[in-house]
């Protein structure tokens, strides 16, 4: 699965990452650098934190579920 950003996330996440090395390491990045950057991170971080965040929308959905469950068997 590829994950794509919206143009203005990816712009914001770019300047962030701009920002953080200038401030943390005195190394100034170009936008090509910072984008290459930023797709490594997407390549390599995104499919896990996308895994996790569905496991919590199953555990949440599941949890919801169980509370109708309540309510039909109480009626």
């Amino acid at each position: 699965m590829k994950i794509t950003l919206k143009p203005e996330q990816r712009i914001l996440l770019r300047q962030k990452i701009v920002a953080m090395f200038l401030d943390d390491f005195d190394e100034a990045l170009s936008d090509f650098k910072a984008d290459q950057i930023l797709d490594a991170f997407i390549e390599t971080l995104g499919p896990s934190i996308y895994n996790v965040a569905i496991q919590d929308m199953k555990i949440y959905m599941m949890d919801k579920l169980e509370d109708l469950d309540a309510l039909f068997v109480k009626s």
